[in-house]
């Protein structure tokens, strides 16, 4: 066998057994004995293919899920190999510019090893050993305590991106029912929102029958009574996918609504126009009678300046100043009541 490269700070390898976790040489943990009552785990980020190669040679993984690791951007998966399960999940984070950041995680389980290949940001190795020294004594030593740890930080990590899209999702729900109605940046944003919960929702959706699989799987990966750790992971991922088909569904709504305020504001702006025809239709027929050359009318009905100013301007006034009365009694424009917005907001919430 080749002599194995020396330890990288991003390719650890750590003993963990039921007392402690202890650094090792890739050296060490590929030349000593399987540690009695403990497993081997290999943490590696970004690992190039000659790294991983060392480890496909040492522990016989099959070259197909090797390749998968190596490429990364896989569907998420449970595949049984020999000696060994195969597992691929994605973790999802808000990125500081409001964007979603994904990262992948490759999991070979077997029964005295645990080897991750991590591709984008995740959680430290210090942080996962801090969970893990949290697992009951009694399974500490089983593999299967580092799987549940690793899958278990996976899902606690899309809490705090749930509640930011749910928070940002109320904040444009808040604006839609502003009495001024809806602007144009609203409608970006509803685009931008909707893109960001549908995203998140791809790809957490498909670990819930990853996780679902994982249940069934059995010794030596997911002992009978380490079910119900497993399945509490899985209902978290459950409750995390209702909350984002919830928002999804809201931001869906939102951008119904916003077309309505906006076909709403279309049709007070065609009234506006009718109300101005309405008002010049009148004064057209008057200016135009008048404006007829009949020597009769010039000769007798419009004769003098106080004809012209009484029947001609006064007339026009008075008919403009009546039109404009019943137009505004009709109803023409007019802002959103309180009960309108109270029930505005309801369909925004529904």
């Amino acid at each position: 066998m080749q002599e194995p490269p020396p330890a990288h700070p991003l390719l650890p390898a750590y003993q963990l057994t039921a007392d402690q976790a202890v650094p090792l040489s890739w050296h060490a943990a590929l030349t000593e004995a399987p540690p009695a009552g403990g497993f081997l785990w290999f943490d590696l980020t970004e690992p190039t293919p000659p790294s991983l190669a060392v480890l496909q040679r040492h522990f016989r993984l099959h070259p197909l899920a090797v390749e998968d690791a190596i490429h990364a951007h896989q569907r998420a998966k449970l595949e049984t190999y020999p000696g060994f399960e195969f597992l691929v999940a994605h973790g999802v984070l808000q990125t500081p510019g409001g964007g979603l950041g994904i990262h992948e995680l490759d999991l070979f389980i077997g029964e005295h090893v645990v080897i991750s290949v991590r591709h984008g940001s995740g959680l430290p190795v210090e942080e996962i050993l801090s969970r893990w020294e949290r697992v009951p004594a009694a399974w500490r030593a089983d593999a299967s305590s580092l799987l549940y740890v690793l899958l278990d930080a996976l899902v606690d990590e899309y809490g705090p991106l749930v509640e930011r899209l749910e928070t940002e999702l109320r904040t444009v729900r808040r604006d839609l029912t502003q009495a001024s109605g809806p602007e144009e940046p609203v409608l970006q944003r509803i685009f931008v929102l909707s893109e960001r919960i549908h995203s998140a929702h791809a790809v957490i959706f498909p670990l819930r029958e990853v996780l679902g699989a994982l249940l069934h799987a059995g010794p030596p990966v997911v002992s009978p009574q380490e079910v119900p750790y497993f399945r509490d992971i899985r209902d978290h991922a459950v409750h995390t996918l209702e909350r984002l088909e919830l928002a999804r569904s809201q931001a869906d709504r939102a951008f119904d609504i916003y077309l309505a305020l906006e076909n709403r504001r279309q049709g007070a702006s065609a009234r506006q126009l009718t109300m101005v025809a309405t008002i010049f239709l009148p004064l057209t027929l008057v200016t135009g009678f008048f404006g007829q050359n009949f020597s009769f009318l010039i000769d007798h009905v419009i004769a003098g300046p106080r004809a012209f100013w009484t029947l001609c301007i006064g007339f026009e006034l008075l008919v403009a100043v009546v039109t404009l009365v019943l137009v505004r009694r009709i109803g023409a424009r007019r802002p959103l009541t309180p009960a309108e917005r109270a029930a505005l907001a309801v369909m925004v919430d529904r």
